[in-house]
């Protein structure tokens, strides 16, 4: 499920991301649902939400760890499927901007809400999946242990 949900929203991404640019004008927003939802296509130097304009280099290290560890834990710890795809999401979502960064220089983003900077698809696929691997981590109860273990345990009499 990793290697599959990774390679969906990675197609998924560039296709979005191909579309826009050769379909949206630079900079100018295309009504879809105004005054809430344009198409804006923006091509983004910084890293998330344009912070740090024209060093979006310092990424590319950081994708390629971050990547080698998904790939090192899917391997080593061969989670859960609910984990797998929440993994893949973060997979795909990453090299979706990893290839705009080594291959433009860029990011293409299209997606404005206007009371929010302009994204893409990796950039949904990533914050779905950190905020579901952060749900997991906090609210998700081992499989190796009922809900109930403890609580009712008799005592030897």
């Amino acid at each position: 499920m990793f290697w599959r949900v990774a390679a969906i929203v990675l197609v998924i991404d560039q296709l979005t991301k191909f579309w826009a640019t050769a379909s949206l004008p630079v900079d100018r927003s295309v009504p879809v649902v105004p005054p809430y939802f344009y198409l804006t296509l923006t091509y983004n130097t910084g890293i998330a939400f344009g912070l740090l304009e024209g060093h979006g280099w310092i990424t590319i290290p950081l994708t390629l760890l971050v990547v080698g560890g998904l790939v090192w834990y899917h391997y080593r710890y061969q989670p859960p499927r609910r984990t797998q795809l929440l993994m893949g999401l973060l997979l795909g979502g990453a090299l979706g901007n990893f290839v705009d960064r080594a291959r433009l220089g860029y990011v293409v983003d299209m997606f404005d809400f206007v009371v929010w900077p302009v994204f893409n698809v990796a950039d949904i696929a990533i914050t779905i999946s950190l905020l579901g691997l952060v749900a997991v981590q906090f609210f998700d109860v081992p499989t190796s242990q009922s809900p109930n273990s403890g609580a009712a345990e008799e005592k030897p009499q």
